[in-house]
């Protein structure tokens, strides 16, 4: 028999890790008017808008959503001749939030160039919030009969529909994702095939039943003081829910998606001068880990036959430095397959 004794002590461990992770750095907002008069599916929508350090290109929504229960927040910013061109209808590249310590939906503007990169992308760009450590999953929540943080929901059906209906996305998207975010990008392609077209993950948590994956996916959901068995379940007794929701696992469900992975080892690397001394041991760690689960990833996709790139760069942490390089790395490539034509059924 496994012996479990030791395991909330592992939990408890790597859930002060989680702690230790720098906070995000937060942009001023000003109210705005116009908000769109469009709706998802199942009712939700957007109910107030408002402009980033005075950018009318950059904006946050706060959206009132049926999913989750309650209100989650988007930053959108807005392709450079958007308002130029009022008929046009735009691609769209979603840029997934880690874990809420590490960064939420304004991370990737506070810590990255990407609203640079954004100017001549011909893109609008999509930053969902992912809640309390969401796991970008619909949570079990025991199997009661209640609609609550339901983030595979928000983020992948609900938010599309309201950027497309709302702010006139054509229907084809990419996906990348940091930590956390880069489980949500592989584990959303896996889970609803067609959704994003490329799904890129950096440092990733990408197989939640593995030995260390199922320890840091209870220690993630712990160190935001929520329930780890609200979101699957119980390992043991909820086997095929944990199974459903790890992208290793269900790997041969990511045919026809082009797929982007990238970890460091863990050890110092190049960009390792910036961390503070008491965090390097947090973000070493917990990069270890990932990569653990990411070369596994990438070798059961080697040997499913599904196409992937990969970027295993050795030295290297759990850092923004490292994850704005990687930016650097894809962005030409999630630009390249947001050229080809709308499909059929990839418009909400």
């Amino acid at each position: 028999m496994r012996n479990t004794s030791r395991r909330p002590r592992v939990v408890a461990v790597l859930a002060a890790v989680a702690c230790l992770l720098p906070s995000v750095t937060v942009a001023p907002a000003r109210a705005e008017s116009g908000v769109p008069d469009a709706r998802a599916d199942d009712g939700s929508h957007v109910v107030a808008q408002t402009t980033v350090d005075g950018d009318p290109r950059m904006l946050d929504l706060t959206v009132r959503s049926v999913g989750v229960g309650s209100y989650a927040m988007v930053r959108l910013i807005l392709p450079s001749r958007w308002a130029a061109e009022p008929d046009r209808k735009w691609p769209a590249v979603y840029l997934l939030a880690g874990e809420t310590r590490l960064q939420d939906y304004r991370g990737w503007t506070a810590n990255t160039d990407i609203r640079s990169l954004a100017d001549d992308s011909g893109a609008l760009v999509v930053m969902p919030g992912s809640g309390s450590a969401g796991f970008f999953s619909d949570w079990w929540n025991y199997g009661k009969d209640v609609v609550l943080n339901q983030w595979e929901t928000f983020t992948a059906v609900e938010i599309p529909q309201l950027i497309d209906r709302g702010y006139r996305g054509d229907g084809r998207r990419v996906a990348a994702g940091l930590s956390l975010g880069g489980y949500g990008a592989v584990e959303l392609a896996a889970r609803r095939p067609g959704v994003f077209r490329f799904a890129g993950s950096f440092s990733g948590n990408l197989n939640p039943t593995g030995q260390y994956g199922e320890l840091l996916t209870s220690a993630i959901v712990a160190s935001a003081r929520q329930d780890p068995e609200a979101l699957w379940g119980d390992r043991r007794r909820e086997a095929s829910r944990w199974d459903a929701h790890d992208p290793l696992v269900n790997a041969d469900r990511l045919r026809g998606t082009e797929l982007y992975l990238s970890t460091g080892n863990g050890l110092p690397g190049p960009f390792d001068g910036k961390l503070p001394i008491d965090v390097l041991p947090g973000a070493m760690l917990l990069e270890f880990l990932c990569s653990g689960q990411t070369t596994a990833m990438a070798d059961r996709l080697n040997r499913l036959g599904v196409p992937v790139t990969t970027d295993f760069y050795g030295p290297g942490t759990h850092h923004w430095a490292y994850w704005q390089d990687q930016l650097h790395k894809t962005w030409p490539r999630m630009l390249r397959a947001l050229s080809a034509p709308v499909k059929a059924g990839e418009t909400s």
